[in-house]
C-alpha cells in the first residue's frame, strides 16, 4: 500500500475525463491529490469513488472556477499552507465548444480563452512561486493536438490551445532554474464528457477531420502524461499521429491544410448533389 507522503498533487479539472484519470495515477503512487472542478457535486462523487478504491488516501476536493485569478491563488494558497509546495500541478481543466467563425458570437471566443488558457495561467501563477522556493516539482500543461494547426471548425478552441503551447514553451526556460520541469501535453480525442459535449456541435467535415486518430481512453491517456512528466520530457503526444504532430507540425501543417481543403471541396460537391437531387423530388 502506498504511503501517501509523496507530497501534493492540485488537479482543475480533476472530477471526471483526463484530470480524474491522473489523480488515479498519482494516488497510485502516494501522492495527497487536491481535485480543482466547478461541480461540486461531480467533485464529491469523484471524491467518492476515489475513496473506495484507496481509503487511506489523501484527497481534497475544491469548487473552483480556473477563469477566476482570486479564487485560484486563494485555493492554491490554502493548500500550500497545508501541505507545503506541490509535487505536481496538472493543468486539465478546459472547454470546448467547435463551430464555423461566422456562427459564433464573441464571447464564445472570449469564453475559451477564459478557461483554456487564462485558467491555465492562474493555477500555474499561482503554484509556481512555492515550487521555486523548494526548488522542484512539476508542471503539466494539458493542450491539444489543436495547439499546433488549423483545423476547421475550431477557431474558438485553437487559438486558445496555441496560447498554452506558447505558455508552455517560455515556462520550460523560465522555471528550469529553479528546479521545475514542464511538460506541454497534446492528448489525442479521448473519451471524456468534455468529447461528448463536443460533439454536440461539431461540424460534419470537422468530426471527419478529427477521425483520423481514432478515441483513446481517459486512463491510457493519463498513463502517458504521467510517465512522460515524471522523465521530466516537455512534449508528450499519445499515439503516433499526435508524437509526430508534436515534433514535425511545420511540416505536417500544411500537408493537412491540403487535405482539410479536399475533404471541404468534397462536402460541398456532395450537398450540391444533394441539393440537385431534392430539387428534381419537389418539381
Amino acid at each position: 500500500m502506498p504511503a501517501y507522503n509523496m507530497g501534493l498533487a492540485i488537479i482543475s479539472g480533476g472530477s471526471s475525463g483526463i484530470g480524474k484519470a491522473c489523480a488515479e495515477r498519482l494516488l497510485e503512487r502516494g501522492h495527497h491529490v487536491a481535485l480543482l472542478a466547478r461541480d461540486p457535486e461531480r467533485l464529491e462523487q469523484t471524491r467518492a469513488e476515489l475513496s473506495a478504491k484507496w481509503p487511506r488516501a489523501g484527497i481534497s476536493c475544491h469548487s473552483v472556477d480556473v477563469g477566476d485569478w482570486e479564487a485560484c491563488q486563494s485555493t492554491v494558497s490554502a493548500l500550500v499552507q497545508v501541505h507545503g509546495a506541490p509535487a505536481w500541478l496538472i493543468a486539465s481543466a478546459g472547454t470546448a465548444r467547435p463551430g464555423l467563425f461566422l456562427d459564433q458570437p464573441a464571447e464564445e471566443h472570449a469564453r475559451h480563452i477564459q478557461v483554456n488558457f487564462l485558467g491555465t495561467v492562474h493555477l500555474a501563477r499561482a503554484a509556481a512561486p512555492a515550487m521555486a522556493k523548494t526548488g522542484g516539482g512539476r508542471i503539466v500543461l494539458i493542450a491539444s493536438g489543436a495547439a499546433f494547426l488549423g483545423i476547421y471548425g475550431y477557431s474558438a478552441y485553437a487559438p486558445s490551445k496555441f496560447a498554452v503551447r506558447g505558455l508552455a514553451d517560455i515556462l520550460r526556460l523560465e522555471l528550469a532554474e529553479h528546479g521545475i520541469s514542464v511538460t506541454l501535453a497534446c492528448p489525442p480525442d479521448t473519451d471524456t464528457p468534455q468529447l461528448a459535449e463536443e460533439e454536440l456541435t461539431k461540424p460534419a467535415v470537422t468530426r471527419r477531420i478529427s477521425s483520423a486518430g481514432g478515441v483513446w481512453s481517459a486512463d491510457a491517456v493519463a498513463f502517458a502524461i504521467i510517465a512522460a512528466a515524471t522523465r521530466r520530457r516537455f512534449r508528450v503526444g499519445p499515439g503516433r499521429m499526435i508524437g509526430a504532430l508534436t515534433y514535425f507540425h511545420s511540416i505536417i501543417a500544411p500537408i493537412f491544410h491540403l487535405r482539410q481543403r479536399r475533404l471541404l471541396r468534397h462536402e460541398a460537391g456532395k450537398q450540391k448533389v444533394e441539393r440537385q437531387a431534392g430539387d428534381r423530388t419537389y418539381s
